[in-house]
């Protein structure tokens, strides 16, 4: 219950915190424009240090959904959602002397925040941030899943053929990223341990603009 109720605040003070970034930004807004991006990319492997150890998560392919409103000529607004279906392997002095890998793991990314576009061309770089949450699912029943706030940064580029289509190419970094916890041991005792992550992505996709 005390882990559920948590879980629910901070979902609720990520959505909070964006939802008023972007009002704030968006009370200026005229002709508004909206973007969708379906993209897929590559999820750096991440690994987690402890005493004793490490947790680890196995790098993989990944997919997801960008949506952009256009708050001025050069900010938008952003959602974006991405999925990970990946592993979780430790390593452990006492319990997982060689590297093993413990369960299958899918993890999802929402983040709501703000980009800035550079130049007024086809090519346009731009830079963001944002704020959200992220959820680990292991698989495995023992094992549990989370929900942990977490911040992003963006940067990449989006090339436009024509006013309604073009290509979006970025790499992403997400922190912290709190996974759940992973038990270690044997029936007779054991220890458990999690800890925070770094997620570095890097995707691509069709933009469709309204």
């Amino acid at each position: 219950m005390k882990r559920s109720l948590v879980t629910a605040s901070l979902r609720r003070l990520a959505v909070t915190f964006c939802l008023v970034l972007v009002l704030l930004f968006s009370l200026d807004t005229q002709a508004q424009k909206f973007e969708i991006t379906p993209q897929y990319g590559y999820q750096v492997g991440a690994k987690w240090n402890y005493y004793g150890g490490y947790v680890k998560l196995k790098s993989s392919d990944q997919y997801g959904l960008t949506a952009n409103i256009s708050l001025s000529d050069n900010l938008q607004g952003e959602f974006s959602w991405a999925q990970q279906n990946t592993s979780v392997s430790v390593k452990d002095i006492i319990f997982y002397p060689v590297e093993e890998e413990v369960t299958e793991a899918k993890v999802d990314h929402f983040q709501l925040g703000i980009i800035h576009m550079f130049g007024y061309s086809d090519a346009r770089p731009f830079v963001g941030m944002s704020a959200g949450w992220s959820t680990f699912s292991p698989d495995e029943p023992e094992y549990n899943t989370t929900t942990s706030f977490s911040f992003g940064f963006t940067g990449g580029l989006k090339y436009f053929f024509s006013d309604h289509v073009g290509i979006r190419l970025q790499g992403q970094l997400l922190f912290p990223v709190q996974w759940g916890g992973v038990y270690l041991g044997t029936g007779g005792g054991g220890v458990y341990t999690g800890g925070s992550i770094l997620q570095l992505n890097f995707s691509g996709g069709l933009i469709v603009a309204i």
